[in-house]
């Protein structure tokens, strides 16, 4: 550490010595650079950023008289008080930085000068290691040997890196505030003076309160150097800084953002996937939804467009602006963890379905016996028996958990990790079958992208927003049969009915849709697929709090209608998948699910995988399901009622619920034994109850 110090404190003497037997440096080196800028394109063609990939743009390289001399001012007191008078390397910084370290006792600060910065700015190899600081010294020695102090200035102000892709005092005048570097006032100039120091420390689309504290301390120092004076120091430090929003050519900027994370460092022309006028249209509807549902205290919402057929991003909004600072505007909804709610429940039912469940298999949607209110943290409310296509399409949270605990979470992980969903990386233990209602976190364009599967013949996609990145094929996570039933559940208005009545989103064509509200309403989400589109959407807001009641139906489904919307008028009304072959219609009891007796009422046609169609008549629904006042019967369970016994769960715990149109007494037996003694085992088991003379009996049917 002594040693390292000792040599950082010797730099001005090898600097000048080295100077003067090296002699001058070569001015070859401080050509502007020829590297290409990066300019990326929209699908069409259409400019959405350009922006220089190294210092020296040469369009952008302006006379050091055109840059403000506050900017001019505000860098030498921001980087280098002594620039004037000292020789390329400052004794007093280094001595500075000498006392730094050794109160730090690490090499912290290392006492740059402009000059030196200049240096490295030009020297891409150079790094900040101890022979790269000694290497820029002399250099900077010998710089100052052959240009004028400005000169120097100009070349640094010309190269120095700005933030959000903006090299140079110009570039990064028109960047954030629309105007050339010579209009700068005090106060715009000592903004962008903090910038170099820590482009993304300081951005101020993201640290603003840092950024401007940053420039107060740069103000004082002005003053302190005879730049300014304390009234026009106060007044700057007063007056609002105006940001400049989105420009011209910094269009689609989350989804730019995202194309960059993909990309090495370079040059170039990229051509993307991103459909212009889609994405403008739907920027548009996205603020606009904001403003109708602020009042309910949702801040911020998210939107993605993919195309099926071969994974393009077709539109991603973010957030609402990308330029609002102080609301965290250029963070990406759409690649944050959130918590999908129910969003999830369409692949515990395609799980189950493949198990060989039916879209008319009963699940419950109630406490049985053996459970608590006390284990779940979600709303209890019960609506009892209800059939798969009920269950999914109004998403019942206990009849998804009692499913899930039947496939098994582990199973529900494995095929969800298999579709994209990355972020499922606690270990598998931690898991219950609480995901089936959201216990975990997802990344929107992720789940978007395996949702896509259930329009998709049982493929997920994997988002490209490059269009010379290849199109990949996925493999299957669910068969092209069992893909389409879950589309069917979800693109029918009349299984949505029973739970959100006309409230839900209503299309001119078939879409499969699925909401997910969270607890204490904190995430929106929603997806919806056909066979060519998925959409993605969410709303909330970003720093976790609650929105004011405010349900994913009303939150974020409208954005998924209005994205499907505006690609109905741009490409034509999307269509449902294709029905494969292997589906077969059969009529149901509506409530058994059973093959319907004479006697059923609510007998419905329901699509099933050939070879799952009930083969056993429902008997439950005679003349009893008309029975007059007061008359004895079995209310729960129903005739032909098919339960399934949980490995997990002691089977004492799985009897069923019990339930009947009398409120006296009533006797229960199973099989002949008191229904509290009794063991559920797989087969048909009888069911009967009696209440003074007056019996009733039942059938139903225990599965592994």
């Amino acid at each position: 550490m002594k040693k390292v110090i000792a040599l950082v404190a010797a730099a001005p003497v090898v600097a000048w010595f080295a100077a003067v037997h090296l002699g001058s440096y070569p001015l070859e080196r401080l050509r502007p650079s020829d590297a290409a800028s990066l300019v990326v394109l929209d699908s069409a063609g259409g400019v959405l950023r350009q922006q220089a990939t190294a210092a020296g743009e040469r369009e952008r390289w302006v006379p050091l008289s055109a840059i403000s001399p506050h900017l001019q001012d505000a860098v030498v007191a921001a980087e280098d008080r002594r620039f004037r008078d000292h020789g390329g390397v400052d004794p007093v910084g280094v001595t500075r930085a000498v006392w730094l370290n050794l109160r730090a006792r690490r090499i912290a600060f290392g006492g740059s000068t402009i000059t030196m910065q200049l240096v490295r700015m030009v020297d891409r190899q150079a790094r900040r290691r101890l022979g790269a600081k000694l290497g820029q010294a002399v250099d900077a020695a010998r710089l100052e040997r052959v240009l004028s102090k400005d000169q120097i200035l100009e070349q640094y102000l010309n190269r120095a890196y700005f933030g959000n892709g903006v090299w140079g005092a110009e570039a990064a005048s028109r960047f954030y505030f629309g105007k050339p570097a010579a209009d700068l006032s005090l106060g715009e100039a000592a903004f962008l003076a903090v910038l170099p120091r820590g482009p993304s420390l300081y951005d101020p689309y993201r640290h603003l309160p840092r950024t401007l504290a940053r420039r107060k301390h740069i103000l004082a120092q002005m003053e302190s150097r005879g730049f300014t004076d304390a009234a026009a120091r106060i007044l700057a430090e007063q007056t609002p800084v105006r940001l400049v929003g989105e420009r011209p050519d910094f269009r689609a900027p989350h989804f730019v953002d995202h194309v960059l994370s993909q990309l090495e460092e370079g040059g170039g022309v990229v051509e993307t996937t991103l459909d212009g006028p889609l994405q403008q249209r739907l920027e548009v509807a996205l603020r606009e939804h904001l403003a109708a549902v602020g009042g309910r205290r949702v801040g911020q919402a998210g939107l993605v467009v993919l195309r099926n057929s071969d994974g393009a991003v077709l539109a991603m909004v973010g957030s609402r602006n990308y330029f609002d600072a102080e609301h965290a505007g250029a963070a990406n909804v759409l690649t944050l963890r959130r918590r999908p709610g129910s969003t999830l429940k369409p692949f515990v039912y395609g799980l189950a379905i493949e198990n060989g469940d039916t879209a008319a298999t009963v699940a419950y949607d109630q406490i049985l016996p053996g459970e608590s209110r006390q284990s779940y943290t979600v709303d209890i409310k019960q609506h009892g028996p209800a059939p798969y296509r009920e269950a999914l399409a109004g998403s019942y949270n206990l009849a998804a958990v009692h499913t899930l605990a039947r496939v098994g979470p582990q199973a529900l992980l494995e095929r969800l990790r298999r579709a994209g969903v990355g972020t499922l990386d606690r270990p598998d233990e931690q898991y219950g079958v609480t995901l089936a209602i959201g216990d975990a976190e997802v990344r929107v364009l992720d789940l978007a992208a395996a949702f896509a599967a259930f329009g998709n013949q049982g493929r997920p996609i994997r988002p490209r927003a490059i269009q010379a990145s290849t199109p990949t094929v996925e493999e299957p996570i669910f068969s092209p049969a069992v893909a389409y039933l879950i589309f069917h559940i979800l693109s029918d208005p009349d299984a949505r009915r029973p739970m959100f009545g006309s409230e839900a989103p209503v299309f001119s064509f078939p879409v499969a849709l699925k909401t997910g509200t969270t607890r204490a309403y904190t995430d929106n989400l929603a997806f919806g697929t056909t066979a060519e589109f998925t959409v993605g959407a969410w709303a909330g807001n970003f720093d976790g709090s609650p929105t004011d009641g405010m349900m994913a139906m009303f939150g974020a489904a409208p954005l998924v209608r209005a994205a499907f919307g505006a690609l109905s008028t741009r490409f034509g009304p999307p269509t449902a998948p294709h029905r494969p072959a292997g589906l077969v219609d059969a009529m149901v009891c509506g409530q058994s699910g059973l093959s319907p007796g004479r006697s059923c009422p609510g007998r419905r046609s329901e699509l099933f995988i050939a070879g799952t169609e009930p083969d056993e008549r429902c008997s439950g629904h005679g003349r009893r399901e008309a029975p007059a006042a007061g008359a004895f019967r079995i209310l729960y369970p129903a005739e032909g009622a098919r339960f399934y016994l949980d490995s997990t769960r002691p089977a004492a715990y799985q009897r069923p619920p019990l339930r009947a149109a009398s409120t006296g007494h009533v006797r229960w037996t199973i099989d002949g034994l008191p229904s509290d003694r009794w063991i559920p085992t797989p087969g048909v088991h009888v069911v009967e109850a009696e209440q003074a003379g007056q019996r009733d009996r039942v059938r139903i049917r225990y599965d592994l």
